[in-house]
Parts: C-alpha cells; structure tokens; sequence
C-alpha cells in the first residue's frame, strides 16, 4: 500500500532508508551493462530478506543534471541506467541531500517513526561543468546529513577519482574500487550486504558501513570517523 507523497505502508517501524546517487556522466559509458546487472544483483538479493517490507530506495543519477529517482520499496527498485554529460557531483549532493531530508521528515510526519538513511554517492570522475552548485555548498549539505545521523558514504570508482575526495567533503564512510570489473560485485553483493547490515541495526552504522559486512582483501576502505555514532535520535 502506498500513502502519501511515496510513504509505503511500512512493515514495522523499523524504517530503513537509501538514497543511491550514480555517476552517469560520459566517462561510465564502458560500464552502463555492468552497471544495470549490478542494480539488479542489488534489488534481487533483498527478495527473501525478512526486513526488506521496511526500506524505500530510491535511485538517482547524475551527468550534466541531477535526475532524482522517486522513493520506492525494495521491490520497485528502479535499475534503469544510462550515461552521457558532464559530471555534476556538488549539484547531486545538495539536491540528492534535500530530497532525502524532505523524504525522512515526510515518513516521520506519517509514520510517527524515525527512519535510519543512508546517502550513498559513486562517481568515477572529478567534478566537470558544475555550475549549479559549488564545493562549500555540498560540504555544508554533508554536514547537514551528518548532523542528522543519515550515513553518508562515497564510492571512488576508477583511477580518476580516489576516497580522498569524499573525506575531503566529509563522508562519514568511504571507499576505493578501482578496478572497473568489479562494479557488478560491488554494487550486487558488496553494497547489497553494508544496507542489509544497516537495515539490522539499531544506529547508524557511520564508518562502518562496509567494515560491517565486508573483509574483503581486495577492497581499500578509509572513513572519515573514528567511532560508528551511538545517538539514536534525529535532529530534523
């Protein structure tokens, strides 16, 4: 059942959300197939997990304009996936931020809950004919998420772009995957086990958001915090 403004009739209140923002500027073109497999992967792995009843994702991408994905149950996940343009990443996080914000104040207003969000951005490529939004404003709108407890988490794909970038923004939690070939695994079974990871837990998982799930060798992961937030309450 679907309320109003996107709230689904939650299973429990336990509410998990996740806001996906991918790269789709030119430079992804090689990887659109892998890409659409991942999504894929990702949405089909949720099918017979017992808290899937409880999440909305919602799945947005960016080029040389932010296109913001609706929020739907796990089941709905759109995995639609195109490139072309220029690489807007300040203008994905400050519209990609707000839309969140407004979405976990509009499920807390009809639920009466609040919802655990996880704000993920993967980019392979430096910013590229950003004119909308600058630096300082992203910062800020990573501050404002991490000032209300939603995981903001940066993936590094590719050679041209490294975790730095997101530290250097303020990502709570970030990661390197810079071996092209794995985008499939990453986004179908790496990212698929740190939400599922999430959605089990009682706080927000911060920094650990992929140490959770993940021992993988091969992966490079940094954080931008020491310690996983303790405080379970929202300041929205």
């Amino acid at each position: 059942m679907l309320f109003a403004n996107n709230i689904y009739d939650f299973s429990s209140d336990k509410i998990d959300i996740f806001s996906i923002n991918a790269d789709a500027s030119s430079s992804m073109a090689g990887q659109e197939k892998d890409m659409r497999m991942g999504l894929r992967m990702y949405k089909e792995s949720f099918e017979n997990f017992s808290g899937a009843g409880s999440i909305a994702v919602s799945m947005n991408t960016f080029d040389s304009v932010y296109r913001a994905g609706a929020f739907k149950h796990i089941s709905d996940f759109d995995t639609s996936y195109y490139t072309g343009g220029a690489t807007v990443i300040y203008t994905a996080i400050v519209e990609g931020a707000e839309n969140l914000l407004d979405y976990i104040k509009k499920v807390k207003l009809v639920t009466g809950c609040n919802p655990r969000a996880t704000f993920i951005v993967l980019s392979d490529g430096l910013v590229w004919n950003d004119y909308a939004h600058s630096m300082a404003e992203a910062k800020s709108k990573i501050v404002e998420l991490n000032n209300n407890l939603v995981n903001t988490v940066f993936v590094a794909f590719g050679d041209s772009i490294t975790s730095e970038f997101g530290k250097n923004m303020g990502f709570m939690a970030t990661i390197d995957i810079k071996d092209r070939s794995r985008l499939v695994s990453f986004m179908g079974e790496e990212l698929s086990k740190s939400c599922k990871e999430q959605s089990k837990s009682m706080k927000s998982l911060g920094a650990a958001f992929f140490s959770k799930a993940n021992n993988s060798k091969s992966a490079e992961y940094s954080s931008n915090t020491s310690d996983v937030l303790e405080n379970d309450d929202w300041f929205l």
